[in-house]
């Protein structure tokens, strides 16, 4: 391969991973209509890969009722092209002073992804281009700037895998508490059925979530922009 051709492999790249852009913001949870708490997300970008994080406090009756309750999740990672490749995913739910763990180690090498928790550790085979719950999000707003118009793939919980599909959608104004956004929408569907999921990106803020509708027999959970605090 000639020293220009790497070159523009790796100028096309770079462009293709900075389609996403670090930021920070502020997100209102509700459930069926009554808000229950706020969570923080985080994404940091470097010439390593990525660091997203999301932070979830209670509000209202349930911070009454336990104000150390709180919920901490991340993904580390890098990139294959546009395409987030998780390294670990950890999960740790604190409600008062007992703090249960969750961990997701990724190895793609072997193909085989560790889930290990507090007490024991299990192995399962690692499937071509699983996501976790925080870096599937980085993969829907990949779609905006990127050829692809769909992507389908596992995620991996603590409530088991499935296979969902991104699609991109339409663009059209939305409103938010943080204001009024020209937003895409990424429809996502699931191999589970009875779960209907609804996501807006933004279009011109490098992608950032807007709102994220899910749907089940138990109610609908909305999380909606409360505010950018940096980009």
């Amino acid at each position: 391969m000639s020293i220009l051709l790497r070159l523009c492999l790796l100028l096309f790249l770079s462009r293709a991973t900075l389609a996403l852009e670090p930021f920070s913001a502020v997100y209102e949870l509700s459930f069926n209509g009554e808000k229950k708490g706020e969570t923080h997300f985080s994404l940091k970008l470097d010439d390593n890969g990525y660091s997203f994080e999301a932070f979830t406090q209670p509000v209202g009756p349930l911070a009454e009722r336990d104000r150390k309750h709180e919920v901490l999740e991340t993904s580390h990672g890098h990139f294959d092209n546009s395409r987030p490749e998780p390294d670990s995913y950890y999960y740790a739910v604190r409600s008062g002073s007992e703090t249960l763990m969750t961990e997701f180690f990724f190895d793609w090498s072997k193909k085989q992804l560790t889930v290990r928790g507090d007490s024991q550790s299990q192995k399962f085979r690692l499937e071509e281009g699983t996501q976790d719950r925080l870096s599937y999000l980085l993969r829907a707003m990949a779609l905006l700037d990127g050829s692809q118009r769909e992507a389908q793939f596992p995620r991996v919980s603590l409530e088991g895998s499935e296979r969902i599909t991104l699609k991109r959608k339409l663009q059209k104004y939305i409103s938010t508490p943080a204001g009024r956004f020209l937003a895409r929408e990424i429809s996502i569907t699931s191999d589970k059925p009875g779960v209907s999921r609804f996501l807006w990106l933004a279009s011109r803020q490098g992608g950032i979530p807007l709102l994220l509708i899910q749907e089940n027999a138990k109610g609908k959970v909305r999380m909606e922009l409360l505010k950018i605090e940096e980009q």
